[in-house]
């Protein structure tokens, strides 16, 4: 698999390490790299962070013809053809975050709708290589029977007006991503399936208490 991305990595001049985290980003559906990379400028547009995010945001695998923007997975597809894919994601993502580059780094997921249900697989697939994941608005379909044994912290997002993601997939997200102890939720009230300012300073603050 060739994953498509467009990054910005901070590398420090005296051969010392960064405290920063690398954001390793994933979009929704119809979307690309860029609405990942808005977010992430977002929150660290106060200044109570690291002055410009390092990060990796990739664009998904297949592209939607004629209306423009890339997805992960099929819309509709069943829940194997989802996890392969996930899968095969994780398969050529790993290999990468293992170059010396982004030694000793925090590796934070953050990921909208699709790519918030991919951090969640890649998360379930290799448990220790991530240390926090942002799940804003995650599919979740096909995961009733999951469990999580991981240390990484997640904060999951929802709004309450959420029509895309039926309420059980939510409820069943928290279930999951509860069961291995490491959970912040949110809820918005009024919010559909979207991202709004109240979300950005929370994840904001989600960032600054895992430093």
């Amino acid at each position: 698999m060739q994953l498509r991305m467009t990054s910005r990595i901070n590398v420090p001049q005296d051969g010392s390490s960064f405290d920063d985290p690398l954001f390793v980003m994933f979009h929704g559906y119809g979307n690309d790299e860029h609405e990942m990379i808005r977010i992430i400028d977002a929150v660290y547009a106060d200044g109570g962070l690291a002055a410009t995010p390092s990060y990796l945001s990739f664009r998904g695998t297949y592209d939607r013809p004629y209306m423009g923007g890339a997805y992960w997975y099929p819309d509709g597809c069943g829940v194997e053809e989802r996890r392969n894919a996930c899968t095969a994601v994780g398969d050529a993502l790993i290999p990468l975050l293992d170059n010396p580059l982004f030694a000793g780094r925090r590796k934070v997921l953050v990921g909208f709708s699709q790519g918030g249900y991919l951090s969640y697989r890649l998360v379930l697939e290799h448990p220790d290589a991530f240390d926090a994941a942002i799940l804003m608005s995650p599919s979740f379909k096909g995961e009733e029977g999951a469990t999580l044994d991981s240390p990484t912290r997640f904060l999951l997002a929802y709004g309450s007006k959420d029509h895309t993601i039926p309420l059980d997939d939510q409820r069943n997200a928290r279930r999951v991503l509860e069961s291995a102890g490491h959970l912040t939720y949110r809820e918005y009230a009024g919010m559909g399936h979207a991202i709004r300012d109240e979300e950005i300073r929370d994840i904001r603050a989600f960032l600054t208490d895992a430093r």
